[in-house]
């Protein structure tokens, strides 16, 4: 554990995200953390148990509650689900002399993102187990998991991958040939074109980090950009498309380090039918599996094994 001072005050803010401290460094506590909305900032914990006060959890401090409101919380999520404790906790930060939003564990459960929990704690895997490499997302539209990604591995290059301008006409062009009802399918489709370079980069909170790639994929992937890559320890697979789920398979999949992983959007979604059948290709080609989740589009996840 790393040891902080008590009471530093920090007015930092990550692209005027909702600055959120958790009321419990327990197992809730921990967990809601990865429940957290994307334009949540985790700023601290906030635990009466003297012996956790002034030390970190993932990077995070752990406080007593009036060190924490120095930080300026707008939100405080009470980390249990025991509601008698509940009640005994709000009243403390309202004593406190809390004025912002107090919101219950069950606020956050009732209105998770199962994929980005995900995504959360396999960093928290990749980094405990020493995984290696670059991170890299195909299909960033205006980078909502880009945000996410580049703030979980502050350290690490990003790279980012996307025509910038919405689906290229030869991708439309093969899932109309290929998937079941694929022209009535894709006449449905959103646009996704009111994006760009800029867009994206500005939302970044670690901009220097990143490099975004615009073009037709896997033809934008050009000169050394492969070797600069290197090793991959994580990758959002995004395109919603068959043929560039199918293409960036093939490019990122023999790219990840022992450990690393491929989260996959869209794998069970019936708007996007051809991300099941590429990846269903693919898996058949190389003898692989996916592990699917819950989540209202359907996610899969693949992890490289040694």
């Amino acid at each position: 554990m790393t040891t902080i001072k008590k009471c530093d005050r920090i007015n930092d803010r990550t692209n005027d995200a909702v600055r959120t401290a958790i009321f419990g460094a327990g197992q809730a506590g921990r967990m809601i953390s990865a429940w957290l909305p994307a334009d949540h900032q985790l700023i601290c914990y906030i635990d009466n148990d003297e012996t956790l006060q002034g030390s970190e959890i993932d990077g995070v401090p752990v406080l007593p509650l009036l060190c924490a409101l120095d930080r300026r919380p707008d939100v405080i999520c009470i980390g249990t689900l025991n509601r008698q404790a509940n009640t005994g906790i709000k009243n403390q930060i309202l004593q406190a002399g809390f004025v912002g939003d107090i919101r219950e564990a069950l606020f956050y459960r009732g209105s998770q993102d199962a994929r980005l929990a995900v995504i959360r704690l396999l960093a928290r895997e990749i980094r405990e187990r020493g995984v290696s490499g670059s991170i890299a997302e195909l299909g960033v539209y205006r980078g909502d998991t880009a945000v996410e990604l580049n703030r979980l591995f502050p350290e690490r290059r990003l790279f980012l991958f996307d025509t910038f301008c919405g689906f290229d006409a030869r991708d439309l062009e093969i899932e109309r040939r290929i998937v079941p009802d694929g022209r009535k399918a894709s006449a449905r489709l959103c646009d996704f074109s009111d994006t760009s370079v800029e867009t994206v980069e500005k939302r970044l909170p670690y901009p220097e980090k990143a490099r975004l790639i615009a073009g037709y994929f896997p033809d934008s992937v050009s000169g050394g950009l492969s070797d600069e890559m290197g090793e991959l320890a994580l990758v959002s697979l995004d395109p919603d498309l068959g043929e560039p789920v199918y293409q960036g398979l093939r490019f990122f999949y023999p790219r990840l380090a022992a450990g690393g992983c491929i989260v996959l959007h869209d794998y069970n979604s019936l708007q996007f039918p051809g991300v099941r059948r590429a990846a269903r290709r693919y898996c058949e080609e190389n003898g692989l599996f996916v592990v699917p989740l819950m989540d209202l589009h359907g996610t899969a996840v693949f992890i490289k094994q040694g």
